[in-house]
């Protein structure tokens, strides 16, 4: 457990948003939209009796909905510039972190290969051609060990620094650091009662070659499997959108997004909240949304729990913040690692279909890995000792 205030922070590129210590946490009757709703609405209501300021609930909801977030009204909380709204990016060590540090000491690296996840594959892709699923997002960690301690107070300006589009988070936990960089926004709201969410869906590898680059974009954004896979999580966004918002819109095509390490197709879906209608409702509707689960949403439930080997906790959840005004931003907890002391325990999934080949997507993890592995100064994974995942 940290000893010291809790810290919650999320930079956009548009703000950040820095909030310490614990005024009062949320504890719903039921963890379900509507129990949270309500439960946040009377939270934030008491708060704004006590303080001249909007007051505002912070926070990261598990992969299971139905599980116990931390939510919670922080006793501080500071807004600044975002990363293209400020004219400097906070410091990081040279080379941004890309190099391991001397200090660190031996490093040891368990599951970089995971056989136990390959298998998985192995056994989703025989049982969604039997016709259990279209498709299912299997999840692994990996574990990198070091001598001296990690330091979330370094880790999260390395990973805005490295990740300015990205909506780069940081949360304290009783079990470690939470810390990432996610490009998906799953639900963003303001007081008018517009709402939109971005969904990202297909991926590929980016290149440090221009003219491979380009190719690998527009082969992405002519892709049929990859653009079939995104038209059905982006048709799942809008209808479950439209049972909470009027005037939901959604491109016929997605666009091209980029991140340090993949492309990314994504199409933007807005609507406006019918009256009475909550954003922490229509939140907990879209999660999880089949970008990180699968579909149908209840089988692909059932073959995580099967196949998985870890709990996932707040990874491939949400994190962001909700004031009482109805402002909000809510982000995938993707591109994410948990820090305790010596141990930096990495996540990345992959989605699961018919034809998929196992090393690919082994492959695939890794390199969404990668993001969170090179804000901890790891660039070179084959220079560590490895060890088998246990």
């Amino acid at each position: 457990m940290h000893s010291h205030t809790p810290l919650f922070q999320l930079t956009t590129r548009n703000h950040r948003l820095r909030a310490r210590g614990v005024a009062a946490e949320l504890d719903p009757a039921a963890w379900t939209g509507k129990n949270v709703a309500q439960a946040a609405a009377s939270l934030l209501a008491a708060a704004g009796r006590d303080s001249a300021e909007t007051p505002l609930l912070v926070g990261a909801i598990p992969f299971d909905p139905s599980s116990p977030a931390r939510l919670y009204v922080p006793e501080q909380v500071e807004w600044g510039p975002g990363t293209i709204t400020q004219p400097e990016l906070p410091a990081v060590d040279s080379d941004d972190r890309t190099d391991l540090p001397e200090d660190f000491g031996d490093l040891v690296v368990e599951g970089s290969e995971n056989l136990s996840y390959c298998q998985a594959v192995e056994d989703a892709v025989e049982r969604i051609q039997a016709g259990e699923a279209s498709k299912v997002v299997l999840a692994r960690q990996m574990r990198i060990r070091t001598a001296q301690p990690f330091d979330p107070d370094a880790l999260y300006p390395a990973l805005v620094r490295q990740n300015p589009y990205a909506y780069s988070f940081r949360m304290d936990t009783d079990g470690g650091t939470l810390l990432g960089a996610t490009p998906e926004l799953v639900l963003g709201s303001d007081r008018s009662g517009r709402v939109d969410s971005f969904p990202l869906a297909g991926s590929t590898p980016r290149h440090d070659d221009v003219v491979r680059d380009s190719t690998a974009a527009y082969r992405l954004l002519t892709s049929d499997k990859n653009l079939e896979e995104h038209g059905y999580v982006a048709r799942a966004v809008e209808t479950t959108m439209e049972e909470f918002a009027d005037f939901v819109e959604a491109p016929s095509l997605p666009e091209l997004v980029q991140t340090p390490r993949l492309w990314h197709l994504g199409s933007r879906i807005t609507g406006r909240l019918r009256e009475g209608r909550s954003a922490l409702e229509l939140l907990y509707a879209l999660h999880p949304t089949p970008a990180v689960c699968g579909s149908p949403t209840a089988a692909a439930q059932r073959m995580i729990a099967e196949l998985e080997d870890f709990d996932r906790g707040f990874f491939s959840g949400l994190i962001g913040w909700q004031d009482a005004e109805g402002n909000g931003e809510w982000a995938l907890t993707l591109r994410c690692g948990l820090v305790d002391n010596r141990t930096a325990t990495l996540y990345a999934g992959a989605g699961i279909v018919g034809g998929s080949i196992a090393a690919a997507e082994h492959e695939e993890t890794a390199v969404k890995m990668s993001t969170f592995a090179k804000a901890l100064g790891v660039s070179d994974l084959s220079a560590a000792r490895a060890v088998p995942a246990s």
